[in-house]
C-alpha cells in the first residue's frame, strides 16, 4: 500500500503529538518552573542620580535586615502643586520571611518613615533579573492638625530597583534639613 504524502505527514504530526502528550504526563516530568536559586549574602541597589537604595541579606532562603529609600510624591491640603519627599523604611520590616520556590516574596506593613506613617509594599524577585518593587502610600493622618495653621498632606510612590548580590552601600550623603 502506498501512502499519499498529505496522509503521510498526518501520520507523522498524530505520532508526534502522541508522543508529546506521553512525555507531558510522563510520571516525574513536571510543567511546573524549577525552584530559583537563591544564594546566601548580601543583595542591594543604589541608584545616586534618584538617591534611592535597597539593601537586604538572605541566609537560608529567608530575608533579613530590609532598608530602603524611595522618592515619593506629597500633596498638601493647601497647596495646588505636590513635592517630591522621601520615604525610608525597614525599621520595622518583617524579618526571616521565606522566599518561595517561585523566587517572589511579597511583604507588607506599616512603617513610620521620615515622620510620615505609610503602607508599604515591597515585592523582591529573584529570578533572571534580580528587582525589588516598592509602594509606599502615605494617607492623611485623621484629626486635627499637630500645630495650628499646619496643612494636612498625603502622599504616595513606586519604585523599582534592580538589585544585585554582593552588594555593600556606599556612604549615603545626609539629606537636606
Amino acid at each position: 500500500m502506498r501512502l499519499v504524502p498529505a496522509k503521510r505527514a498526518l501520520i507523522a504530526a498524530v505520532a508526534s503529538a502522541a508522543l508529546v502528550g506521553a512525555v507531558a504526563f510522563a510520571p516525574g516530568v513536571s510543567a511546573r518552573p524549577s525552584t530559583a536559586v537563591i544564594p546566601n549574602g548580601s543583595y542591594g541597589a543604589y541608584n545616586a542620580s534618584r538617591g534611592e537604595y535597597v539593601v537586604f541579606t538572605v541566609r537560608n532562603r529567608r530575608v533579613r535586615d530590609l532598608n530602603f529609600q524611595i522618592q515619593i510624591t506629597c500633596q498638601a491640603s493647601d497647596e495646588p502643586t505636590s513635592e517630591q519627599r522621601f520615604f525610608t523604611a525597614g525599621a520595622v520590616a518583617p524579618q526571616g520571611r521565606l522566599i518561595p520556590a517561585s523566587g517572589k516574596l511579597i511583604l507588607n506593613w506599616q512603617e513610620r518613615g521620615n515622620g510620615r506613617l505609610g503602607n508599604v509594599n515591597v515585592e523582591l524577585k529573584f529570578g533572571v533579573r534580580d528587582v525589588a518593587n516598592f509602594a509606599v502610600i502615605v494617607p492623611e493622618e485623621p484629626g486635627p492638625e499637630a500645630v495650628p495653621d499646619e496643612a494636612k498632606e498625603s502622599c504616595d510612590g513606586v519604585g523599582s530597583l534592580r538589585f544585585r548580590r554582593g552588594f555593600e552601600l556606599p556612604p549615603i550623603p545626609p539629606l537636606p534639613s
